[in-house]
């Protein structure tokens, strides 16, 4: 099995394999600090939807224990070896699918689900937040990060999600027809059927319901654009699992 990404037509963004979007080669702040989290953990660490396993390989490096989870096997072949041999006593891979995947409670230390919940529905984010919540032990944090409305590939949406958001509806992001609203270029994989592009707030809400403490929840750019960046295109949110639960 070969280790090599595919090719790319974005620079430090790598396509999957499953019309999922990208992988970002660049670790966020998010991912960063679940990384440096993980490296201090004294169990095994969750890296769900992990893709190439651009995190996982990082906190490998912090000396993690990592269990890296995608639903594309070849995903996790390409992960397993670019791996280095020292770390790959450490790598477990799943092959799995939220919100359906099962582990067992009290497993994780820390979980990351980086550009993964915005391809469900609310209900399954629902369903997939409170299971987080089972996985990790007590103090256990959660990271995750979403691509938002304000994405130049279907900002057109921004209006209709603010006035949306302004109401009330709980998914003001939701887009059902997501190829209809997708700008695309040369290259791009097919579109998913969906999107549910999420913001700061909804994740903070959704994690408090779920029973997690938030600890930070905001806006960040896309690393890619540079100073094009509106410096809104993902939101990210950590969030804490409370020791006396």
């Amino acid at each position: 099995m070969s280790s090599a990404l595919p090719a790319t037509n974005l620079p430090g963004a790598i396509p999957t394999l499953n019309s999922r979007g990208f992988m970002l080669e660049a670790l966020d702040e998010y991912a960063t600090e679940f990384a440096a989290v993980a490296g201090q953990a004294h169990h095994e660490v969750l890296d769900m939807g992990c893709a190439y396993g651009v995190a996982t390989l990082a906190a490998l490096d912090k000396g993690a224990k990592v269990c890296a989870c995608d639903m594309e096997p070849a995903h996790l072949n390409i992960l397993t070896e670019r791996a280095k041999p020292e770390h790959k006593a450490a790598l477990r891979t799943v092959v799995g699918l939220l919100p359906d995947v099962e582990f067992s409670a009290q497993s994780f230390d820390a979980i990351l689900a980086s550009r993964v919940i915005h391809f469900l529905t609310g209900d399954d984010i629902r369903i997939t937040l409170r299971k987080m919540f089972n996985w990790l032990t007590p103090g256990g944090k959660l990271f995750l990060v979403v691509d938002t409305p304000y994405m130049p590939g279907w900002n057109s949406i921004v209006p209709s999600y603010e006035t949306k958001k302004a109401a009330g509806e709980p998914w003001p992001g939701f887009i059902p027809d997501f190829a209809s609203v997708r700008r695309t270029s040369a290259g791009d994989p097919p579109a998913p059927e969906f999107l549910n592009t999420l913001d700061p707030d909804i994740l903070a809400r959704e994690c408090k319901a779920a029973g997690f403490d938030v600890q930070r929840a905001s806006f960040f750019g896309l690393q890619r654009l540079g100073k094009d960046s509106n410096g809104r295109e993902h939101a990210g949110c950590m969030a804490v699992k409370p020791i006396s639960v």
